[in-house]
């Protein structure tokens, strides 16, 4: 059942990047960079000092202007060992069941971005990662709103942890401007690029997650 199911998703995730000539999610966005610093406790992971970022902002389905929209934040970071591990997040509720939802956001100032499906640090209980955005960020869903905003202003984001009925914790910042020159963040894949310790769960998602984004890649024509 598992390797049907991941079949008719491999199949209809590479017709819509067929279809669309892009990726089936997230098509339009803004490049960003910057740098990434961690908290002292998660310096194990994200390692020390000042880490290499690259990121992309944008509208889950595109939807034009100031129309609210599903918003989205993916970003890369070079781990301890300068490996790419990659976060794909996007909108989601704020409560403990609405952290399992993809939610509409009126403005860029208002997202809260998780990835729905928590983390496992070694042996840690499941955490959910989100990214909370400073308040100076516009407070409308336009790209353009964004861009010119990024044209004299960095933006910030608390890259929080959170385990249900834990405590949250801040795992690190980041701050991220416009990128200049020819940066390659059209796609991130947070299936593939991670520490060896880390991992998503539950490993039945994750396994049909991965042949998403494997669909998604084929589809645009992209080597596996």
């Amino acid at each position: 059942m598992v390797d049907l199911s991941a079949a008719v998703v491999r199949s209809a995730f590479a017709a819509g990047a067929r279809l669309r000539h892009a990726r089936v999610l997230h098509p339009d966005g803004l490049n960003l960079s910057g740098r990434l610093h961690a908290e002292y406790q998660f310096e194990n992971l994200f390692g020390s000092g000042e880490r290499a970022v690259i990121a992309r902002m944008s509208k889950g389905t595109g939807l034009p202007g100031a129309v609210p929209d599903v918003l989205g934040f993916a970003f890369r970071v070079l781990d301890r060992d300068d490996k790419p591990w990659d976060f794909a997040l996007a909108t989601t509720g704020r409560s403990t069941v609405g952290r399992f939802v993809i939610t509409v956001a009126t403005g860029w100032a208002r997202a809260r971005y998780g990835g729905l499906m928590p983390y496992r640090f070694g042996n840690s209980t499941p955490t959910w990662v989100f990214a909370e955005p400073d308040a100076a960020q516009p407070n409308s869903a336009s790209i353009e709103a964004l861009e010119e905003y990024l044209g004299e202003h960095e933006v910030h984001f608390d890259l929080v942890g959170s385990p249900i009925g834990g405590r949250t914790s801040k795992l690190a910042e980041i701050n991220l401007r416009l990128a200049e020159g020819e940066h390659r963040t059209d796609y991130f894949d947070p299936m593939i690029n991670h520490p060896a310790e880390v991992e998503m769960v539950p490993k039945v998602i994750r396994q049909l997650r991965e042949v998403a984004y494997a669909g998604s890649r084929r589809g645009r024509g992209e080597a596996p």
